[in-house]
């Protein structure tokens, strides 16, 4: 299929998917085990957990899996059905290869482990980019209209995504450094996320949030076991998370010219990716209706009050109809960002 047929067949926000198959953890080195589970119940091992310390139940050369985790796709995991025998593949764990918690067998370095060459993990694109969404020289169709962005680079690397929820990647000892106060970790991180954006383009990446500001872009994760984690984004017990892994994030829209004058203006911008408003008003009033104006210290000191409780950025317009300066000077003092002159405030 030619590639403007494939543009015309894809759905709004879908993708077109380059032909390549994902390789991860092809530098690596792997050793395969035979595991059998002796117990009674299912046992599920995800892909970042130390295998040294899985299950007691199951039945597999402890020694050899020593500071080492499953050669598998991040975040998935190998249930292992009572009285299955299953071959594993595992891998040296990254980072700075040190573990702790798990069921407490270890606490300190892992690593030096004994490990041989092994096969290289591969994902086709199609199962790759339902786990973790598109990736680099994929195409993503901006909702229903006729433009595609195409992933230029991707930040993150394969094979150590972070990824949030029930056993998945971003958990104590794996994906996440526990051990660590806040002041050590991200407030928040936005995983798997394609950014657009004017100067960096488009790209695949983690975003971490600190302060209430991006602390950095990249890849995310605890770099006690993974490897490639950015400086200033890890994550530990005080971070939150949003799961990026089909949505784009961008930069958000400045309302330069609005009328205050309800506050379900608040609900309505944010819904369409505005976050910032600059303008004036006090409400269903002629004058709010008719200029972008909060005129004098009382009405301004009122509506910054309520604009307190609504998460958007605000910055108010101050009535600037006088001809001495007083009346000007006391609106600035009290928080205007500027002052406007209209003709329906009387030049």
């Amino acid at each position: 299929m030619k590639k403007h047929d494939k543009e015309k067949h894809v759905p709004p926000g879908g993708y077109i998917l380059s032909e390549s198959p994902i390789t991860f953890n092809e530098d690596r080195e792997t050793v395969i085990l035979t595991v059998r589970n002796t117990g009674d119940r299912p046992i599920q091992v995800g892909s970042h957990f130390h295998f040294f310390e899985a299950n007691k139940a199951l039945q597999f050369d402890r020694a050899a899996a020593f500071g080492k985790r499953l050669n598998i796709t991040a975040t998935t995991a190998i249930r292992f059905e009572p009285g299955d025998e299953i071959e594993v593949a595992l891998i040296a764990i990254g980072g700075k290869q040190t573990v702790y918690g798990f069921n407490n067998l270890v606490d300190g370095w892992a690593g030096d482990s004994p490990v041989a060459a092994g096969e290289r993990v591969k994902k086709t694109i199609d199962e790759y980019a339902g786990l973790f969404g598109p990736t680099t020289g994929d195409k993503i169709r901006l909702g229903d209209t006729q433009l595609f962005i195409e992933i230029e680079k991707d930040l993150r690397g394969y094979g150590e995504e972070s990824v949030y929820g029930g056993g998945k990647s971003l958990r104590d000892g794996m994906g996440a450094d526990n051990r660590l106060t806040s002041d050590n970790v991200l407030d928040l991180v936005i995983t798997n996320v394609t950014i657009l954006d004017a100067r960096q383009g488009v790209i695949k990446a983690d975003v971490g949030i600190k302060n209430g500001l991006i602390a950095g872009i990249g890849k995310s994760g605890n770099p006690a076991m993974m490897n490639g984690v950015t400086p200033g984004m890890v994550v530990g017990v005080s971070t939150d998370a949003i799961s990026g892994e089909h949505l784009i994030l961008t930069a958000a829209g400045i309302d330069t010219h609005i009328h205050f004058i309800s506050p379900q203006q608040a609900a309505h911008a944010l819904s369409n990716g505005v976050t910032t408003f600059f303008g004036g008003g006090v409400g269903p009033t002629d004058g709010s209706n008719g200029t972008t104006v909060t005129a004098g210290p009382w009405h301004i000191h009122r509506m910054l009050r309520a604009f307190e409780s609504m998460p958007v950025n605000v910055g108010m317009l101050g009535k600037g109809h006088a001809s001495h300066a007083a009346p000007l000077v006391e609106q600035i003092a009290a928080g205007v960002a500027g002052l406007k002159v209209h003709e329906l405030g009387g030049i």
